[in-house]
């Protein structure tokens, strides 16, 4: 069997410390944060784009530009861009960044410079030194269910080439159907456990039983861990902080068309 012990060391504590700013006692706090300086960066990078109303209709303006570049949105979904009740899921950035005429690293984290740079040169750079996008290995199945598991893999299963700033990166081939419409059994979670989890994004969850599971992460202190699944048949999980060996955020779900042996 693959060890996997070097995946799973995070502290559970540390990540708490983190998550734990951003819900129960001190509710969507960071999560709110971040939402307010992506509008922010929205709005500037809007203003500064020519033909994008100042105030009514931005929101159409803003559906119909990305609509333009092949993202499919809503002007519901774009209005809570606006009012930073939401942001644009992680794929769409790029795009939105590009109709935009801005850096993606800016827009969706406030990295680097607004514009410029070669990140918005039409100069075809060099051979990057090492590429964030890159092949992830499938290293085990993971269990969605009320009663979760996951196992490694006695021989490779193959391997997803994504996006990912975690060089610990792995993958895990999930089962069940606790996270359906919204996750199917087959696809592919890439985990990251050294980036942050947040409330209202997808974790894995390891429990100190071997128990393994991928829920939504409702909030986390150091009592306690709450979890939903997407399937209404399957009830909200509150589980003993104690019980809790590791918490690892899920960067990507990816289709089983994309697995590459």
């Amino acid at each position: 069997m693959i060890d996997l012990s070097y995946q799973l060391g995070v502290d559970i504590r540390d990540q708490l410390t983190v998550a734990q700013a951003a819900c129960n006692h001190q509710p969507m706090v960071a999560s709110a944060n971040i939402r307010e300086a992506f509008t922010a960066r929205l709005n500037k990078a809007l203003d500064e784009k020519e033909g994008v109303r100042p105030a009514r209709g931005r929101n159409v303006d803003l559906c119909n530009g990305l609509r333009s570049v092949g993202v499919t949105t809503t002007t519901q979904a774009t209005s809570k861009w606006l009012r930073a009740e939401s942001i644009p899921e992680k794929e769409n950035m790029r795009p939105l960044a590009s109709w935009l005429g801005v850096n993606a690293q800016w827009l969706e984290y406030g990295d680097g410079p607004m514009r410029g740079g070669a990140e918005a040169s039409n100069v075809e750079p060099g051979p990057p030194i090492v590429s964030p996008y890159r092949a992830i290995p499938i290293v085990g199945t993971a269990q969605m269910g009320t009663e979760g598991y996951w196992y490694a893999l006695d021989e490779a299963d193959g391997v997803v080439d994504v996006y990912s700033r975690d060089a610990g990166a792995y993958a895990l081939r999930l089962k069940g159907n606790s996270m359906a419409p919204a996750i199917k059994s087959g696809w592919i979670a890439v985990i990251e456990p050294n980036n942050r989890f947040m409330p209202g994004e997808y974790v894995m969850v390891r429990l100190v039983d071997g128990e393994c599971m991928l829920k939504e992460l409702l909030y986390a202190n150091d009592v306690e861990v709450s979890l939903a699944s997407a399937n209404d048949a399957y009830d909200r999980r509150t589980i003993p902080i104690e019980q809790v060996e590791q918490i690892h955020a899920v960067g990507a779900i990816v289709a089983p068309s994309k697995v590459r042996v």
